[in-house]
């Protein structure tokens, strides 16, 4: 249930979403598009309504699992799919994932994790943009409202695509979307997860929920209330206020695609 806050008109939110799907594919004069299908609830949303905006023969679902994968995200992908009546492209990134490891002298077991999960999810990206180029179409984003203010993505990985439908809600209402639009209840129930190493939960990497993310996210910049004045409107501990408020800052550069000290020579 969403807080009174949150609330959402899901079948306004569907039509705005589907007809922008819709305008991007026929101005890019693409066929279709492709997406990343984890398992998760953002990319089952997105999906879901990609397939609504364009129908199942103009969108290509793919699942990109390696060998440290949870197995059961695989099994949550092919239900999504099945639900959706799409056939699952399934391709196993652990060779591409070695082979740019070990260009470093790296290995899985010798990586760090943050090394190893960032190569994963630029991988994918690569996998997807290279089907999107073969078969002129564009690869649609599952990013959301909160891990896109607080930089949870990786920079040029699975934050990379060509159009974000859902970037504008905050992932406890894509949560509730994904009820609207009756998705399987395994894929609703299951945490977020990066799934970038063994074990790896969103809310368990970021210490915080993503109820408490959400709020604090929404009364900064929805309401525009004072940072310092969030604790007595909502609750939270200032130390959580804070935290996720510097996560924003600090991804800043996420989501500036061009950093230079002059975009023209004329300028100078």
């Amino acid at each position: 249930m969403l807080p009174p806050y949150l609330t959402l008109n899901f079948k306004k939110a569907e039509d705005v979403i589907t007809a922008f799907i819709r305008s991007k594919v026929n101005e890019a004069g693409a066929s279709g598009v492709v997406v990343g299908v984890s398992g998760g609830g953002d990319s089952a949303v997105a999906t879901a309504l990609a397939v609504k905006a364009l129908g199942r023969s103009s969108v290509l679902a793919v699942h990109m699992p390696e060998i440290e994968s949870d197995r059961y995200a695989t099994v949550l992908a092919s239900k999504v799919a099945d639900y959706l009546g799409l056939e699952l492209k399934i391709i196993d990134i652990t060779k591409p994932v070695s082979t740019v490891l070990e260009s470093l002298g790296l290995s899985y077991s010798s990586s760090k994790k943050i090394v190893r999960g960032n190569v994963k999810a630029r991988v994918r990206a690569v996998l997807l943009y290279a089907i999107a180029n073969n078969e002129n179409l564009l690869v649609l984003g599952t990013s959301d409202r909160s891990e896109w203010l607080i930089g949870f993505f990786t920079k040029w990985g699975d934050g990379a695509a060509d159009l974000y439908p859902i970037v504008g809600l905050y992932k406890s209402q894509v949560r509730e979307f994904a009820k609207y639009l009756n998705l399987p209840a395994e894929v609703i129930s299951k945490p977020p997860a990066p799934d970038l190493w063994p074990g790896h939960t969103a809310e368990g990497e970021l210490g915080l929920t993503y109820d408490v993310i959400d709020e604090v996210l929404y009364r900064y910049f929805d309401e525009g209330i004072p940072a310092e004045q969030i604790p007595k409107v909502t609750g939270i501990s200032k130390e959580a206020v804070n935290k996720v408020l510097e996560l924003y800052r600090k991804s800043q550069h996420k989501r500036t695609p061009l950093q230079a000290p002059f975009t023209s020579f004329k300028e100078l």
